[in-house]
């Protein structure tokens, strides 16, 4: 795979445009330290009028909230971090004022809303010249990942989970289908439905993973047009040698999908935060984010770093806005932990793609992402909705290509220990 030096783009006359980050109107993340009275807590959300959000999605006065009681918890692998909802009259900002100024609070900050990374556009293995580059798309031949030259070594990494952290997966899809990961913990295979929580994670039948935006049982991506999450999951482990459509890059593999982005593109930290402590509880070896936000955001720092703690790769964009990530940071792919692998877009010709973000401290590689947002075969070919195809373009199409399962935690930290470029 081609490293990305920190020189080989310029900013030059670069423009910045500073963007107000959005975030959820009338709510709030906020983290109470350690070992605060029950009593207290309850307290310290009436003051604001607030309602608790459960993990779940269920809305719960104060006073019926139990720190005993999993099931109450807004975020299950943190329990001292609430989702509140305040009334109109307060506010996020107002809200926020007043928990910063209490003693039992360690931080009140905002819900924010996340982005897909990825450059839209409208509409098999010659088509994949990011896994190998014959210069079929008159491009450089070799700017590619190698891939066969892997595959000669493994292609079977059907021990690994791989956690899809976006618009969901069309999990039924011709070329994806053999690879969704199935929960051990759950009865019956995704065949049948007996509405209890067999494996006790807190989240009923979930078969493939789970829907945050919806609290349910279905992550299948209504994306449209971009159907990002399915095209994602095609090139991190469409099904190889099956003599249909394209393959992934790891053959055979176990897809997770957890949806936290809508159909319409709503979504908010807080679904995000859910979805990667899940991936981490439930086994997933890895995870691709292809998404942004556009603020710092203690809550989803602390989540990635739970994953980290528990030996969890953190796969992220590293975004579309032609700028110097240095400078202008771009979360999460600029949070400052190991396990975080930030990624930019190279084109079928070997050099940076004009869109794609860079940095020689904060993007660590890059991975093919394409040209444009045209429907060309400059881009990346990959699944989507029914049984189709259709190419895209981003440092979304970037970060999957770096994910394979047979790179472990230990062989990360060594390889983001030294400068990446010259």
């Amino acid at each position: 795979m081609a490293l990305l030096p920190g020189t080989r783009h310029s900013a030059g006359a670069q423009e910045w445009f500073s963007t107000q980050a959005e975030y959820v109107p009338n709510e709030v993340l906020v983290k109470f330290k350690k070992d605060i009275p029950r009593a207290l807590i309850q307290m310290d959300i009436e003051l604001i009028q607030g309602k608790i959000v459960t993990y779940l999605g269920r809305e719960m006065i104060a006073r019926k909230w139990d720190p005993e009681i999993s099931t109450l918890r807004s975020f299950l692998a943190d329990p001292d971090l609430f989702q509140i909802r305040v009334p109109d009259y307060i506010g996020t900002e107002h809200a926020i004022i007043i928990l910063s100024q209490n003693p039992n609070v360690e931080y009140a900050e905002k819900n924010f809303i996340g982005q897909a990374e990825v450059i839209p556009d409208d509409t098999h293995w010659t088509k994949l010249w990011g896994l190998h580059n014959t210069g079929q798309t008159e491009g450089t031949t070799d700017a590619d990942i190698d891939a066969p030259e892997a595959w000669n070594i493994s292609t079977d990494s059907s021990n690994i989970v791989v956690a899809v952290i976006d618009t969901g997966i069309n999990y039924n899809h011709e070329d994806l289908q053999a690879n969704i990961w199935t929960n051990p913990g759950e009865t019956g295979g995704g065949k049948e439905t007996d509405e209890i929580d067999n494996d006790s994670n807190g989240y009923t039948d979930d078969w493939r993973g789970w829907d945050f935006c919806n609290d349910d049982n279905n992550p299948m991506d209504d994306r449209n047009p971009t159907y990002q999450g399915t095209h994602v999951a095609g090139t991190i482990g469409a099904r190889g040698d099956n003599d249909k459509g394209i393959t992934g890059v790891c053959w055979k593999v176990k897809l997770m999908a957890l949806k936290w982005i809508k159909g319409n593109g709503d979504a908010n930290v807080a679904d995000a935060i859910r979805a990667i402590d899940y991936s981490t509880a439930n086994g997933a070896h890895i995870s691709n984010n292809s998404w942004k936000i556009l603020s710092y955001s203690a809550s989803l720092l602390s989540a990635i770093n739970r994953a980290k703690t528990n030996g969890k790769l953190f796969i992220a964009s590293a975004g579309n806005e032609d700028q110097n990530n240095d400078n202008y940071p771009h979360y999460p792919s600029d949070y400052d932990l190991d396990n975080i692998m930030s990624v930019a877009a190279t084109s079928h010709i070997d050099n940076l793609s004009p869109f794609s973000n860079y940095g020689i401290y904060s993007v660590d590689l890059g991975g093919p992402g394409g040209t444009d947002n045209t429907q060309n075969a400059y881009n990346i070919y990959s699944t989507s909705s029914s049984n189709f195809y259709k190419y895209l373009a981003g440092t979304s199409m970037a970060s999957p290509h770096v994910v394979d399962g047979r790179v472990k935690v230990s062989q990360l930290w060594s390889f983001k220990s030294e400068p990446l470029w010259a």
